[in-house]
Order: C-alpha cells, then structure tokens, then sequence
C-alpha cells in the first residue's frame, strides 16, 4: 500500500513543481539552444537546480560538467550548458524512478523492484555522464579523420601558389555539405573571422582553442609559426606535419576497426548457440524415441 502513496506523492510533487516552475522558467525552452531530450521535464529541474542550490554545493562536479558541455557543444553553451545538462541529469532520474514505481505496483507492491528502480535513478545520471565522454571521444577522433585532408588540400593550394589564408577559404568553401562535421563547424568560423579581417594568429589561436585536440594544437602552431616565414622551410614544414596527421587517422582508424569487431562478437556467440540448438534438437529428438 505504501508503494502506491509513494507514487501518488511522486505524482503530485511532479504536477506542483511543473505548475510553479513552468510559471518562472517556461519561456527557458524557447531560447535554449542545449539538445535537450527530455523537455517536458526540463523546467521542473531547473527549478529544483536553482532552489536546492545545487551547483553552488557540488563546484567539482558542476566544473567537471561544464568542461565536457564546452568541449562536446562549444563556448556559446559553456555559460548555461552545464546547468542545462543538470537538469536533464533531474529530469531522467525522476522518470526512472516513477517508472520503476508503477512497475513495482502493477507485480504486486514489490518493493525490491522499488530499491531497484532508486539504484536505477542513481545510476542513470550516472551513466549520461559517461555517455558525455563518449560523445567527446567520437567528436576528437571524426576530427583527427578529418584533418590530414584538409591540411594536404591546403598544401596542394599553397604549392599552386595560393596564400594560406585564400586556401584556408578556398578549402571550405568547397565543401558545403560538411554541416555535421564537428572539424568544418570550427574551419567555417575560422573563415568567418578571416573574412572580418581578424589577423591569422588570432584566428588559428581562437581555433585551436575551440577545438581542444592535440592535434589541431599542433596544426594551428605549425602553421602559424611557419606562416609568417614563407618561402620553402613552410611548405617543408606542412608536408612534414601532414605525414605525422595522416599516420595519425592510420592508428585511430585501425582502433575504430578494432572496436567495429569487438562489437561483432556477441552476435556471432549468439548466431553460432542458435545453430548449435537447431543442430542438436533433432538428435536429442531422436535419443528421447
């Protein structure tokens, strides 16, 4: 019985905080621009966020939050990014929980189910967080795919005779399908700046600060210090760099493949217990008349 009063009152905090925080906090979904997948909920847990206070009672963990949202989703979410975030973190753990509830209610009050469905809750945070790391590990690793071509087309302009700046454009310009490239996203502000006429240290700086990747780091100090030289010492340096990238993509591609069939081993398990099943059923069949 107590299971039931237990879900009603998870109901009705539900329905007061929605009513009361939709009132202070609704317009926030309008503006937000966070890939928020559980917006229903999201004022409610933003307002519990700014009512229990928790960002000011857990710095490390909120610091740790709002790196992983800077580097995942860039500086234009890094000042409410976190935050947001948090309250989705709120918003999965609060439907874990009920869910587990009326589960636990329709088996007959179980209430281990319910100490379940409240590991569930805390574990579910949990694991967005490590989820956030794989979406960074992802987004590094397209980008070090991505890189070493752009570097040899740049090379191939500037050996043609092109300024390094003209070929930076010229180089994404040319491809206006890489919208969902987290590397070309980075490249198209960089040509937005040098459009503005922003000097190019400045804008490799802003890049490779964006970017956050070693890689790019290298890429955008070689290329700066070797820039203002000239002559053959900087095309020397950039097919240099260029072999040290494309050796790069070699190793994180051969890991993508290793990854790609470890990923193929339950399935083949799973296909070859079927097949013993279906071998052996007739024989056991057999030995059973």
């Amino acid at each position: 019985m107590w299971i039931w009063l237990f879900g009603l009152a998870q109901i009705v905090i539900c329905l007061l905080l929605q009513v009361t925080a939709r009132r202070k906090y609704g317009g926030q979904l309008h503006i937000q621009t966070f890939p928020i997948r559980m917006k229903i909920l999201f004022p409610s847990s933003y307002y519990v966020i700014d009512k229990l206070q928790l960002l000011e009672r857990f710095p490390e963990f909120t610091s740790k939050i709002h790196h992983k949202c800077m580097t995942l989703y860039g500086r234009n979410l890094s000042s409410q990014g976190s935050k947001w975030f948090m309250a989705e973190l709120i918003s999965a753990s609060m439907v874990c929980l009920f869910v587990v509830t009326v589960l636990a209610i329709l088996a007959g009050d179980d209430s281990s189910l319910l100490a379940f469905g409240v590991v569930a809750a805390i574990g579910t945070p949990m694991m967005m967080v490590r989820d956030l790391d794989t979406k960074i590990r992802k987004k590094q690793q397209r980008m070090i795919l991505e890189l070493p071509e752009f570097l040899s087309t740049i090379v191939l302009l500037v050996n043609a005779g092109e300024t390094v700046n003209r070929a930076w454009i010229r180089c994404v310009h040319a491809k206006p399908n890489m919208s969902d490239s987290p590397l070309f996203k980075e490249l198209l502000v960089a040509v937005h700046e040098l459009e503005m006429n922003i000097s190019f240290t400045k804008v490799l700086e802003d890049f490779s600060k964006r970017c956050a990747l070693h890689e790019v780091s290298i890429f955008a100090s070689t290329l700066g210090l070797n820039a203002r030289r000239g002559g053959n010492d900087f095309v020397v340096s950039l097919h240099s760099l260029s072999l040290e990238l494309w050796q790069r993509r070699k190793s994180v591609s051969r890991t993508l493949g290793e990854e790609a069939s470890s990923k193929l081993v339950f399935p083949m398990v799973l296909i070859f217990v079927v097949v013993m099943v279906i071998v052996a059923a007739p024989a056991l069949l057999m030995m059973n008349e």
